[in-house]
């Protein structure tokens, strides 16, 4: 049996489904109210988050002797200094730290996990017995990169092998648009079954 908190809850639930679908007729004021709390409760919630994070990962290691952690801290309060406009030049600094690191882990990270890697792979799948399937990765690789190349005129070989190379990027495309359907598709199933197990506990089944 479903208690009375639980049943008002999935009662709220199915309201923002109703309300967010409700966009799918025309703009009303119960879309508005969903996205509003939509909206709201996920700034709450990342506001708490950041907050656990600068207690656990900042603050609590600063009491405990960790005087360095009063860099990230003050680099922290000094986004705030936005707020007033004759110190908010004060707010590019924390700015720079985060773009500049945040570049960097992602250049790296991109490189070696979407580059090197991908291309050490495929080179070497295709000399370790990997089969018709290597082989076909490895041309579809080659030619989609031949795709890409607008410094030669796509004529003779180059021509032929960027003809190819669109086809496999088409067929990629193609692929992925279809696992972004699959999913959400799958989000709204689980929506509907969310609404079913609703209504059937509101009829006490």
């Amino acid at each position: 049996m479903v208690g009375t908190m639980e049943l008002l809850g999935m009662a709220l639930g199915t309201f923002l489904i109703f309300s967010t679908l409700s966009m799918l007729w025309k703009d009303n004021p119960f879309f508005r109210v969903g996205q509003m709390a939509v909206m709201g409760s996920s700034i709450a919630h990342f506001i708490l988050l950041n907050m656990q994070t600068v207690r656990d990962n900042a603050w609590t290691p600063l009491l405990n002797g960790d005087i360095l952690m009063v860099i990230p801290l003050v680099l922290g309060l000094l986004m705030y200094a936005r707020l007033k406009k004759s110190i908010a030049w004060l707010s590019r600094y924390p700015s720079s730290v985060l773009i500049g690191i945040g570049t960097g882990v992602m250049i790296a990270g991109t490189v070696s996990g979407q580059v090197l890697d991908q291309i050490a792979i495929t080179i070497t799948d295709v000399f370790n017995g990997g089969g018709i399937n290597a082989m076909i990765i490895a041309i579809g690789v080659v030619t989609s990169i031949t795709f890409f190349v607008f410094t030669k005129e796509h004529t003779g070989v180059v021509g032929k092998s960027a003809s190819i190379g669109r086809k496999f990027l088409m067929i990629s495309l193609g692929a992925n648009w279809s696992g972004e359907i699959v999913w959400y598709l799958t989000q709204l199933v689980g929506r509907l079954m969310y609404i079913k197990n609703f209504l059937t506990a509101l009829m006490g089944g």
